[in-house]
């Protein structure tokens, strides 16, 4: 009867054990594909969205995402930037956002807000690239490049600004979001030496550095991506598209 009672409290033991633990791996399991998933929505939606960066007739986008318990928000405050040309400063304050260049302007380019959180972790839509981070700890890396090349002869910075409504939803449900170009600004600007973009306030202060680090725009110092031969013969072309965001 001992012996019974001993082999039967191992066994329920050994089951309620490999319960928790199991039922534990499982939900962990569950919200790391959860979130590939998510990533992988946020990714096929950031593609759709940056058309309107790559197509100056395309004025609207349209995607959905399964937020499958998760939050999506929005706003008009975000990561900011600031853009610099042979060491002057590009003006967004101007009615055409980069027509002011000069020393004293101010140099800001805030890119806004569409982000999606699910227990914690967070994926944002920034510039045209995305972010990966959590609320509770300062790491962040970056899941998509925002579109910033630096050539030999010619930089290229095309940035996409979320100027929308502050606003969240939680659902289990798919939800649509449409994109609306609101503003589309691009200048060139010849005989330049250098462009440097650097992070003046982000809460992916990580994922940038890592951006900025990455190629040529990382050969001398971050951020900057020298052009042409030294004599002002290089070329920087610089976009910003102002876009709502609407569900």
């Amino acid at each position: 009867m001992l012996a019974f009672i001993l082999v039967f409290a191992i066994i329920l033991s050994s089951v309620t054990l490999l319960s928790m633990t199991g039922f534990q791996a499982m939900q962990d399991y569950q919200e790391a594909e959860q979130l590939q998933n998510a990533d992988r929505a946020m990714e096929a939606l950031a593609v759709n969205f940056n058309d309107v960066i790559r197509y100056d007739g395309i004025e609207q986008r349209y995607g959905e995402l399964a937020l499958r318990e998760g939050t999506v928000s929005t706003g008009d405050s975000g990561t900011t930037l600031n853009i610099s040309i042979d060491g002057d400063r590009i003006n967004e304050t101007d009615p055409d956002l980069f027509a002011d260049y000069g020393g004293d302007a101010n140099a800001t380019v805030n890119l806004g807000e569409f982000m999606y959180t699910s227990e914690g972790d967070r994926i944002a839509y920034e510039g045209g690239g995305l972010m990966r981070g959590h609320e509770s700890e300062s790491w962040s890396l970056v899941s998509k490049r925002p579109q910033l090349r630096c050539g030999d002869e010619t930089a290229v910075i095309s940035l996409v600004r979320v100027s929308a409504d502050d606003r969240s939803i939680q659902s289990s449900e798919g939800l649509g979001f449409t994109m609306s170009v609101e503003n589309r600004s691009s200048k060139v600007y010849n005989n330049t030496d250098k462009v440097n973009i650097s992070v003046e306030e982000s809460a992916y202060d990580d994922a940038w550095k890592s951006t900025l680090e990455s190629g040529d725009w990382g050969e001398s110092d971050t951020g900057v991506c020298a052009v042409g031969d030294g004599s002002g013969s290089g070329r920087v072309v610089v976009t910003l598209v102002e876009v709502d965001v609407e569900y």
